[in-house]
């Protein structure tokens, strides 16, 4: 069974029940964090001018991020500078023009028009570090004000740390992109939660996302519970809204749209070179196919799939030491619930959590 928080209040007391619910697992939070640090200081850089940067423009539009971060820093007695750091450690990876692997992860968003209850549906394989597959939790969240949302998250990260649901049945994914346009802004885990906590329909959240820096490097999937969905893909100079009318929308781990292409670069091991593109072609032809057929059940199935290392969405250690398939969520908006396998799809049997 995946391990389920219940946080209540404002954004520091939540962080720090956070902090509270997840103590045994400090150590494994302080390893994640040393592997973090180490990558970054691997070639003595100072990090400070960027750190500054980012708190200065959290501290304007994302307040309640810090504040969440401040109280999972003080419950777990940790250092706040280094946890900072440890937070935002993809982007600073992209600053320093590190060799970022891809986090991977495969998500798809699907409407009446191919589902075969009519029913609106937000699925993710979630290919992260294999060290958070330890921490990987869920958590109940019910701000002061707003909405209530059930989210997937990491022990020791801000929620949204990946996805989540509201009480209002609007549904975000994320997926990491490798990207030439970063820059300071706001990581996508805190535009997450500002949507969940804020927000009842997609259109909401197209509105809103042009209103913030971004740091540029990858894309949010939203569906609601009319049916209503997008992908917004996040270049920190440019982003753009991609829709579809075909029922069902995709996005694996590149950008498509002509207004940010040209800034996806792939940094797949050599191997694996081009199976972003794979993974969506495989899956947008997998739904072509199966119209009227798409629910929860199918979804499992498909999830779990191997084919071949250039299309396979369920990803073994064996493919990439360096990330693989933590999780798999199916978000179901008409019912306020999901499905979590706290693992790969493929031998991981689901469970069902309401909000």
């Amino acid at each position: 069974m995946i391990r389920v928080l219940n946080l209540t209040g404002n954004a520091y007391q939540i962080g720090r029940q956070h902090g509270e619910q997840v103590a045994d697992l400090r150590p494994q939070i302080e390893n994640s964090m040393k592997i973090r640090l180490a990558e970054l200081c691997k070639n003595d850089p100072d990090l400070s001018p960027y750190i500054d940067e980012i708190n200065g423009i959290w501290e304007q539009y994302a307040p309640d991020t810090l504040d969440m971060l401040k109280g999972i820093s003080d419950s777990l007695h940790l250092d706040w500078e280094e946890y900072f750091t440890y937070t935002i450690a993809s982007y600073l990876d992209s600053c320093l023009k590190n060799i970022t692997p891809n986090r991977g992860c495969s998500s798809w968003a699907a409407n009446g028009g191919i589902t075969s209850d009519d029913a609106p549906i937000l699925v993710k394989n979630r290919d992260y570090h294999p060290d958070h597959r330890s921490l990987q939790c869920l958590a109940r969240i019910e701000p002061s004000s707003g909405n209530s949302f059930l989210c997937l998250t990491s022990a020791g990260s801000p929620a949204v740390f990946s996805s989540g649901i509201n009480s209002q049945g609007l549904a975000v994914v994320d997926t990491f992109v490798p990207s030439t346009d970063v820059g300071p802004g706001i990581a996508r885990y805190s535009l997450e939660m500002d949507i969940l906590q804020n927000m009842a329909t997609v259109q909401e959240a197209i509105d809103y996302l042009p209103t913030r820096p971004h740091f540029g490097d990858g894309t949010l999937t939203l569906i609601d519970s009319q049916g209503n969905m997008a992908t917004f893909e996040i270049a920190h100079s440019v982003q753009a809204v991609r829709q579809s009318d075909e029922g069902f929308i995709v996005s694996t781990n590149h950008f498509s749209t002509p207004q940010t292409c040209s800034v996806w670069v792939d940094r797949e091991p050599e191997h694996l070179k081009g199976n972003t593109l794979g993974r969506r072609k495989q899956l947008e032809e997998s739904l072509r196919a199966a119209k009227g057929q798409v629910n929860a059940q199918w979804a499992q199935i498909r999830m779990g799939d191997h084919s071949d290392p250039l299309t396979a969405v369920c990803r073994h250690i064996e493919l990439d030491p360096l990330c693989e398939t933590i999780s798999c969520v199916i978000y179901l908006p008409w019912q306020k619930a999901m499905f979590v396998a706290n693992g790969q799809p493929c031998r991981t049997p689901f469970e069902y959590v309401r909000l």
